[in-house]
């Protein structure tokens, strides 16, 4: 989204991406989501799903090796034309725009509820957005410098947690392993993550040095967001007994509140809504960042900051529709299904639509 420039991100930028859009939403949400499916398996759930995700993601590179140079969001203009291509991005976009939308209520949701409780939606969208704003216009090295910051200490943080935690962890929380069984386990295989990454992957490949760096950084970085998250999910799933880890919401902040060391545990809570202040904020900068990319694609242009305002009220708007938390987690739930759906489906026919058409030759055209 960015002015284009020759400088072009290698691996270890590439892997930050991948990290901080994976991240929010697991140390946020989503493990609880998994748990009320499947019980205590979920952290088996997040391993295969890394792995079903490494086996699409190695099928999908090998089909667009040819189209790295031109994003996405230029293979879908040149594999079914400028209307129609536009259209695509342009569901893209809306499909991006909702889950940034739905993850940032409940970054606010969660703000207030732990820490400023008085504070209006409109005084957090204010604390959030700006830093999203002002990140998306320095461009995308920016936002990929600032989660080199963010995203180690994140990482460094849970370890540490981790580490104290490990006189709560039981055995038999983990019993039975298949937790409500392997049928349900196999139905929400691949409802709760793995292909939005691919689909952002996509969307910015044509600033990745080449497509060796785009597959190298897509096999780390799904390997290093599976092994993070199913170790943090195993750990949830150890310290909080099922039925009762249903019914917490924000597993990190739940995992923090088994301190009881008196000041010490006082000393927790911000850090971890420090956590996931950063680490959404991230998140929200990238999610504008693709979604700029697309649109700037479509329109023909090669800086797509002029749509970062519109972007970012769209997030803002359409954050505020639920009426409740309760709703808000709902329609996140919901969005997240159909969301990896969707990306898989349109990413496959668009590609196969452009290996058919063989649109190799109007890379330079783009």
């Amino acid at each position: 989204m960015n002015k284009r420039s020759d400088h072009r991100i290698g691996v270890p930028s590439a892997v930050l991406v991948f990290l901080n859009l994976s991240l929010a939403k697991f140390l946020l949400i989503v493990p609880s989501f998994i748990v009320q499916e499947v019980g205590n398996s979920a952290w088996i759930v997040i391993l295969l799903n890394g792995a079903l995700s490494i086996g699409v993601f190695a099928l999908i590179a090998v089909l667009y090796k040819p189209y790295v140079a031109l994003g996405l969001g230029g293979m879908n203009m040149c594999s079914v034309g400028k209307f129609l291509g536009g259209a695509v991005n342009l569901v893209l976009v809306g499909i991006i725009i909702t889950r940034g939308a739905l993850l940032f209520r409940i970054l606010v949701d969660a703000l207030r509820t732990l820490e400023a409780s008085d504070s209006s939606q409109e005084f957090m969208a204010l604390f959030i957005l700006v830093p999203v704003l002002v990140c998306v216009m320095k461009g995308f090295n920016v936002n990929v410098g600032i989660s080199a910051i963010i995203i180690p200490f994140t990482i460094i943080s849970v370890a540490i947690i981790s580490a104290i935690l490990m006189p709560h962890f039981r055995y038999d929380n983990l019993m039975p392993v298949l937790g409500e069984g392997p049928d349900k386990i196999l139905f929400t295989l691949v409802k709760f993550g793995g292909f939005s990454e691919l689909a952002f992957a996509l969307t910015f490949s044509r600033y990745l040095s080449g497509y060796k760096t785009m597959r190298r950084s897509g096999f780390i970085g799904i390997g290093a967001i599976t092994l993070i998250t199913a170790v943090f999910t195993l750990m949830y799933c150890a310290a909080i007994p099922y039925p009762a880890s249903k019914g917490f919401v924000f597993p990190l902040y739940q995992l923090s509140r088994l301190f009881m060391a008196g000041s010490f545990m006082q000393h927790l809570e911000p850090l971890v809504v420090f956590i996931w202040a950063g680490i959404v904020l991230c998140a929200l900068a990238t999610v504008v960042l693709a979604a700029g990319e697309l649109l700037a694609t479509s329109a023909g242009v090669k800086d797509g900051s002029g749509f970062a305002p519109l972007l970012v009220m769209s997030i803002f708007l359409g954050g505020m529709i639920p009426r409740s938390e309760l709703s808000t987690y709902d329609a996140y739930r919901m969005v997240l299904k159909f969301s990896n759906y969707a990306y898989i489906v349109i990413i496959f026919i668009v590609v196969l639509i452009a290996r058919g058409r063989k649109i190799e030759n109007k890379i330079e055209t783009v």
